[in-house]
């Protein structure tokens, strides 16, 4: 069960409409002054694929302002430090925001910490307004009718439907279609939820919500709706394990196997699938393979290189421009192999404070301790301080590399300005920040230890002085001590 309101947030808005083509997100920040606001978009709600659009500094007063290009509503995800929010934008309009942090709300809290979020002066119909709105309703109903959810009990049935009316009736959206699907396909989610099935008899003989009435209302002849994550997060559940069922029915199902692990072709999969009376029309039934294939990928019944092989096809060859740009999505997320010690570590080639370019295959020979780092972690400025020691006792035997992950490379400089003492290589992310994703950075400070061949001997490696604070953790410095002796 989900539970729609994730962040306690006191909403102030204003949204206007802006004359130029930009959509534009400004306003305060508390106690963030000087420090990197990142800005990332959702690129599509199968994969939940995001990407940075950017950044800006926050000013000395905690002013921020951020302008970019979108022709659609958007989920944008704000990121100061290691802490976050989100909200939709709409294109061309003004969004007017505050943020602060509280911290006996993310107490406890390790990689999900929340950035508290409000708009100056609300307009009560405006997109996020209503969403809150909606969501706060939501989750009463959800705690309301917990036991029957929990029990799977049919009487929840016309409760759910009276809700639906009287969402849509309460907030009013004709003029706001994105609202008014957000909620139904919410509220499709909560039916959904109940595993109705596709046979009316194990459903309850007379129920009017079996799966394949669920369909008819909510997805038969229905446009997709691509950039709205309530169409998406339904889509994937409702049709979540019946792409493999149809790989096991007979004949047609040999026919959609074969396409896969023989033939690895888009087009004959799809003119398989297509034998389905609810995968007549193209679009749905593209989204539908590339649903599956997502699915199906880590089973052992099918070739993993041929469905990356489709998926390059959808890629490069689909009519439908949503549906290349998830199928490239899901292909790097399944692409993406865990880092793990044995195995190769990935390269970069990044600049130090001298603007040198400095890679990963320089130091072959040697064996290297690596660090991602960021200014503003205390407890990666408090490592450095002990790394220094281990560098000055085993420099020369092992290479010792710090790559600073912040947004803007003049602050590594100022950082080293003001630590001249540090004086192993220290390398700026630039524009390679995929290198995090590879190393499955997803905290600063993190470490890995590489072997004379390039070889992860430890990842993540232990810390420097790790075992002071935590005496489970691996002491690195004996680590360093049995490799040089």
């Amino acid at each position: 069960m989900k539970l729609k309101t994730i962040i306690s947030i006191c909403f102030i808005l204003i949204t206007t409409y802006s004359f130029a083509s930009k959509t534009i997100i400004k306003g305060k920040v508390k106690d963030f002054n000087k420090k990197e606001l990142s800005i990332y978009a959702f690129t599509d709600y199968i994969s939940q694929n995001k990407e940075k659009i950017g950044f800006t500094t926050i000013t000395s007063n905690g002013s921020f302002q951020f302008e970019f290009d979108t022709d659609h509503i958007t989920k944008v995800s704000l990121k100061i430090e290691d802490k976050t929010t989100w909200f939709f934008v709409e294109p061309g309009k003004v969004y007017n925001i505050g943020l602060s942090y509280d911290e006996a709300y993310n107490k406890g809290r390790i990689y999900d910490r929340q950035l508290s979020l409000k708009f100056n002066f609300p307009a009560p119909n405006e997109l996020n307004q209503q969403v809150q709105k909606f969501n706060q309703q939501y989750d009463i109903f959800i705690e309301e009718n917990k036991v029957l959810f929990e029990q799977r009990n049919r009487k929840i049935e016309p409760k759910i439907k009276e809700f639906e009316v009287e969402m849509l009736k309460k907030f009013n959206t004709q003029n706001n279609k994105f609202v008014t699907n957000y909620i139904s396909y919410s509220i499709a989610s909560m039916l959904n939820s109940i595993d109705v099935s596709y046979n009316m008899y194990t459903s309850g003989k007379g129920s009017e919500d079996t799966k394949a009435n669920i369909y008819l209302k909510y997805l038969n002849n229905k446009p997709i709706l691509y950039h709205n994550p309530e169409y998406m997060l339904f889509y994937k559940d409702f049709f979540k394990g019946e792409f493999k069922k149809l790989t096991l029915k007979k004949a047609v199902g040999i026919d959609i196997s074969n396409t896969i692990n023989d033939d690895a072709s888009f087009t004959k999969l799809s003119a398989s699938l297509s034998k389905y009376p609810f995968l007549k029309d193209k679009e749905f039934r593209e989204l539908f393979l590339l649903n599956g294939l997502r699915g199906v990928y880590k089973g052992r019944y099918f070739n993993k290189k041929n469905i990356i092989k489709i998926l390059t096809d959808v890629e490069e060859n689909s009519d439908f421009k949503e549906q290349k740009i998830i199928a490239k999505n899901i292909k790097l997320r399944l692409t993406i192999k865990p880092i793990s010690k044995g195995e190769k570590a990935p390269d970069f080639t990044l600049k130090n404070n001298k603007e040198e370019l400095i890679s990963l295959s320089d130091f072959k020979g040697k064996y290297v301790y690596i660090s991602f780092f960021t200014t503003w972690s205390i407890p990666a400025q408090r490592e450095m301080k002990i790394m220094q020691t281990l560098h000055k006792k085993y420099k020369g035997k092992i290479a010792f590399v710090s790559i600073c992950a912040d947004n803007e490379y003049q602050k590594m400089i100022d950082f080293l300005k003001e630590n001249p003492s540090y004086n192993w290589d220290i390398l700026h992310i630039g524009n390679n920040s995929k290198i995090t994703s590879k190393y499955e950075v997803r905290t600063f400070p993190t470490y890995f230890l590489i072997d004379k061949e390039g070889i992860l001997i430890a990842a993540p490696a232990g810390r420097p002085g790790g075992t002071a604070e935590r005496a489970s953790e691996i002491n690195i410095e004996k680590v360093f001590y049995d490799l040089i002796h």
